[in-house]
């Protein structure tokens, strides 16, 4: 009988001028009684549309099993969409980004006592938050003058062309922080921003004294305006007073902060205003790698639980060396840093001093094609900058043929072109 092979995949080598052997919706598995050779190959099951979203093209589609009722998040093109397991359509919002192909990531956190839960989506230009049962919000804009003040709830803060701690400051109608008022708008908000927060130059843009807002939080602060949101989610946050006294500022909302308890879709804003390349979610921290750059190559930064801003103190460098991550994978209870050359594991400690440490001993000489790590169960699977497909899991095994590096080399030389 004449023995005819099966391929067990695709198979194909251009170097040898072989010719190729396509497997087509189809998969192979042992079997030792249908052949000599013991194997089999199985039909897949045709796949059947289920329905369209949005114009297009998909960049992402995300679900975490308990959270948000295990709905499922598609962005199609400039938007992002809620899918509702009785299938119910929800337009969340417009994505922000550099195009609508690029891909996108999201990561979604869980119920915290009374801290609801959140999507975080990174854009590579931006990162977006959404939330079901939202906080109420706020904007001020315009243009800040010296002795202007700014209610925001229960605290004062008033704009001074001179001295931040002048005087006796303390945050009340009578004596409310004193805000740098800078050389110009933007300054003077993003010193107000970061006196809402109690972040940044303390001292200096704001109050050495200065606390952090009870109420209320800024979210992102421009060349012309504030951003807030209450602290409290729901409808609590409604209450919260915002008033002003200056000719040429004014809380466009009005006179309380509003819409809490509708779903909320706001941008996050970042350190610099660097854009976000990929998400990770591990002990109800939010993992964030920026866009690397000549500066920031190797760094990440993280968001406390609970949190929906970030703290600029709050990041950490790849120490091993000085080449660019590309991602950030979950793995274990570990977080993976792929980069250029090489690959960290770093986790988090539950010390307030370093809340993140690197895994000693623990670091791989290979790096990886971006975009391309994956955690499958108990191992990372990547595909180096060569086109070689590595497992790692208690060491770095190659999983790839000659065939396939081939193949996936073909495909990075094209997308360099």
């Amino acid at each position: 009988m004449v023995d005819i092979p099966l391929a067990r995949s695709d198979y194909f080598r251009g170097i040898a001028a072989e010719a190729r052997i396509q497997m087509r919706n189809r998969y192979f598995e042992q079997n030792p009684v249908l052949t000599d050779t013991q194997t089999a190959l199985i039909a897949r099951p045709g796949m059947r549309r289920w329905r369209e979203i949005g114009t297009g093209p998909i960049r992402d589609v995300y679900n975490q099993a308990g959270s948000f009722s295990d709905a499922l998040f598609v962005a199609s093109g400039e938007n992002l969409y809620r899918i509702d397991v009785d299938g119910t359509e929800t337009l969340v919002g417009a994505i922000p980004a550099l195009s609508d192909t690029s891909s996108v990531q999201m990561v979604a956190t869980s119920n915290i006592g009374t801290t609801p839960q959140y999507l975080f989506l990174a854009a590579g230009s931006s990162l977006m938050c959404y939330i079901e049962n939202g906080f109420a919000r706020g904007v001020i804009t315009g243009t800040p003058a010296n002795t202007d003040v700014v209610r925001l709830g229960a605290v004062y803060y008033q704009f001074t062309s001179g001295s931040v701690d002048a005087g006796t400051p303390a945050g009340t109608v009578a004596n409310p922080w004193l805000v740098a008022l800078g050389i110009s708008a933007a300054e003077a908000w993003t010193n107000l921003g970061e006196a809402i927060n109690a972040i940044g130059a303390a001292g200096t843009g704001y109050s050495t004294n200065t606390v952090a807002n009870p109420d209320a939080q800024a979210t992102a602060y421009t060349a012309t305006e504030v951003f807030v949101r209450a602290n409290a989610a729901g409808v609590l946050g409604n209450g919260i007073p915002t008033t002003e006294t200056g000719a040429n500022i004014e809380w466009t909302q009005g006179a309380t902060l509003t819409n809490g308890g509708t779903p909320s879709w706001f941008q996050v804003q970042t350190p610099d205003d660097v854009g976000i390349i990929s998400l990770g979610y591990l002990a109800s921290y939010v993992i964030l790698v920026p866009a690397q750059g000549q500066g920031i190559n190797g760094r990440f930064f993280w968001i406390d639980p609970g949190e929906t801003f970030i703290d600029p103190f709050n990041f950490a460098t790849a120490e091993r060396a000085p080449d660019p991550i590309s991602e950030v994978v979950v793995f274990g209870d570990q977080f993976w840093l792929p980069g250029t050359t090489t690959t960290e594991a770093w986790y988090f400690s539950g010390n307030e001093e370093s809340p993140v440490l690197r895994v000693q001993g623990v670091v791989y000489d290979r790096g990886a094609w971006q975009g391309t790590a994956l955690q499958v169960k108990e191992s990372m699977i990547l595909v180096d900058n060569e086109g070689a497909v590595f497992q790692i899991a208690g060491g770095v095994n190659r999983i790839s043929r000659p065939d396939i590096q081939e193949r996936i080399r073909e495909a990075i030389q094209r997308q360099k072109l």
